[in-house]
């Protein structure tokens, strides 16, 4: 299979339906790990015309080139008190996508070793 599950995390506002219902929401990202596109995504939000929209916003979406993009169509189309959770819900899966890529490249450069002392 091509293809690879990431998901990233973040503590809703408690003043929020999403909040009232999630203690943790949650991005997972089906990745296809040839080209860094997202096959589909999965936010734990509190309505299904959310989670829809959501998905439609990251499928077919490129993890190599469009992450900033995305975080700045969130901030501009998706109002709701939980905006800031769901774009650092995105940003953490992301970075966990980043560094499984970096840590399979064999020419991905060695971590540095800390000085002894």
């Amino acid at each position: 299979m091509s293809t690879s599950i990431f998901v990233g995390h973040a503590k809703p506002p408690s003043n929020t339906v999403s909040g009232q219902m999630y203690t943790i929401l949650s991005v997972v990202c089906e990745v296809d790990m040839e080209t860094g596109i997202i096959v589909a995504a999965e936010f734990t939000v509190a309505t299904d015309l959310a989670k829809d929209y959501l998905n439609r916003l990251l499928a077919g979406r490129s993890l190599g080139s469009d992450e900033d993009a995305i975080v700045a169509e969130l901030e501009g189309c998706y109002f709701s008190g939980t905006q800031k959770a769901l774009i650092q819900c995105f940003r953490d899966m992301a970075k966990r996508y980043r560094a499984q890529v970096g840590a399979s490249r064999p020419d991905a450069p060695a971590e540095p070793v800390p000085p002894a002392g």
